[in-house]
């Protein structure tokens, strides 16, 4: 009985990281998009990776959403208009697993308001879910 159970045990530990990896699968591309979208300020490219459900945005503490294409590419324009973009980096891109399989990346953005040499540094966090065979955007936090 012993002996049956270590392969049964074996196959699955296999079968869920194998999941794990193939869920993760496309992960860094999106995050890439997203970090060149956010460094252009192209808040409809950024929306049109949103998921079905919407996306919500918490920008410096305040959190809005789920919101559609146009509300959440308005709130991003407003934000996105008050900063001029340096660089926007993908830093860090994790499948969670779940079902829907979700994931997170990071992007770390180097900005500066309009008129000035002093860059900032902020970092984004988003959130994916696993959308058929696409990753889609569920939140994004800008932390400053």
């Amino acid at each position: 009985m012993r002996s049956c159970v270590r392969p049964l045990v074996l196959a699955a530990a296999l079968s869920l990281f194998g999941s794990a990896a193939l869920s993760a699968q496309g992960l860094e591309p999106v995050l890439r998009r997203v970090a060149s979208a956010w460094h252009k300020g192209d808040a409809r490219a950024i929306t049109a990776l949103r998921a079905n459900t919407g996306i919500s945005l918490d920008v410096d503490g305040t959190s809005v959403g789920p919101l559609g294409d146009r509300q959440a590419a308005a709130v991003l324009r407003r934000m996105f208009d008050d900063r001029e973009s340096v660089s926007a980096t993908p830093r860090v891109g994790r499948a969670v697993g779940g079902q829907p399989a979700r994931a997170f990346g990071e992007i770390t953005w180097t900005t500066r308001a309009r008129g000035t040499t002093i860059p900032e540094r902020a970092n984004l966090f988003v959130a994916f879910v696993r959308e058929g065979d696409a990753w889609r955007i569920t939140e994004i936090r800008l932390m400053r």
